[in-house]
């Protein structure tokens, strides 16, 4: 896990130098490291089912209930 203490990796230089002197050493740096690895699967998640849903609403739409304003060819 030698790769995770790289400085840029794990906080940006104010972050670090406010917690090295506090005691922390790199509590903001794993703090910031962690929320990353929970909030990007999570937004990855929500991209893919509004990309299913998406594709599931194109495959299944009724062209009757469809704003003949906006499919108009004019």
């Amino acid at each position: 896990m030698k790769f995770l203490t790289i400085d840029p990796i794990v906080a940006c230089q104010a972050c670090r130098g406010a917690f090295e002197f506090g005691g922390g050493k790199d509590a903001a740096g794993w703090a910031i490291f962690f929320m990353l690895m929970i909030i990007i699967p999570v937004l990855g998640m929500i991209g893919f089912f509004i990309y299913r849903i998406a594709k599931r609403q194109k495959a299944h739409a009724d062209s009757t209930y469809d704003d003949p304003f906006l499919n108009s060819n004019q």
